[in-house]
């Protein structure tokens, strides 16, 4: 083989492996190398993560805030969940909503992201962050008026075990928002058509389903649970927080962490005010 082609190949290989490393790094953002992998990158980036995706409040009040209180109206105190908050985009934007007396829950895998966020709502007594994983949330069933999760579900390790486990804690008669990503060509695998979300959310008891474009990558998903009930409304964190191990009990605050009456088991409060769920 002469020098020039050797010299070709060797640039092909090259090409070859730096592609590889931005469709598993960037372009899938590690889902690819598992959990471990996700919530590194999440972490690495988490200082420059809204300005890489220049979220508009303005935008986020028109088509967040905005529809999720038109959605439950006439009630202005619901419980809400957000799942995979981030930097708190949802909890944020709900904030900012004139009408809106509530409590939001959010909760994430990402450390830091949890960090940013806290650091963004300064302890704002309406929203409680958790750091938590979403396949296994630390709430009875039908616990919230509302669960959000934008922009996630392909990210995560089992995204339908995180989508049973949305479904189960949202009461009869609540609202469920989440987005389905239909930029797909670089993640083959862990996305469904609007046709498949949509039967699997009438599968898990979900109606009143709406697909709607949203944005380049992403349409945003409407819908409500199956059946009705009594509104949940904002409530104190002890009266909805399961502890995460045994699963039997509601956590009690003591002092600087949350502790289960039944097993035991301690969830420290961070100086951010952020309360450490994940269980090893």
């Amino acid at each position: 083989m002469s020098d020039f082609l050797t010299l070709l190949v060797l640039a092909l290989i090259a090409l070859g492996i730096v592609l590889l490393g931005w469709w598993l790094l960037i372009a899938s953002e590690g889902v690819y190398l598992g959990r471990k992998a996700v919530i590194w990158l999440y972490d690495f980036y988490a200082g420059r993560y809204d300005d890489i995706k220049q979220y508009s409040k303005e935008y986020d009040h028109r088509l967040l805030a905005q529809p999720i209180m038109q959605g439950i109206t006439p009630i202005k105190n619901p419980m809400i969940l957000d799942v995979a908050t981030g930097t708190a985009r949802l909890p944020v934007a709900m904030m900012r909503h004139r009408q809106f007396q509530g409590h939001v829950v959010a909760l994430d895998l990402s450390r830091r992201m949890l960090a940013f966020a806290a650091e963004k709502l300064r302890q704002d007594g309406r929203v409680t962050l958790l750091h938590a994983p979403a396949e296994k949330l630390p709430f009875s069933d039908n616990t919230f008026d509302v669960v959000t999760c934008l922009e996630a579900l392909e990210f995560m390790r089992d995204s339908r075990a995180v989508l049973a486990e949305i479904v189960r804690v949202l009461r009869p008669g609540g609202l469920l928002l989440t987005t389905n990503r239909i930029n797909t060509r670089v993640m083959p695998g862990k996305t469904w058509t609007s046709e498949q979300l949509e039967m699997l959310l009438g599968t898990l008891g979900m109606e009143r389903i709406v697909i709607e474009y949203w944005q380049v990558d992403y349409n945003r998903v409407w819908a409500y649970k199956s059946g009705a009930s009594t509104p949940t409304l904002k409530r104190p964190l002890a009266e909805v927080l399961r502890c995460p191990h045994c699963e039997r009990a509601l956590l009690v605050e003591n002092g600087d962490n949350w502790r289960c009456p039944n097993c035991g088991f301690q969830a420290p409060i961070g100086t951010d005010a952020v309360i450490e769920l994940v269980v090893h």
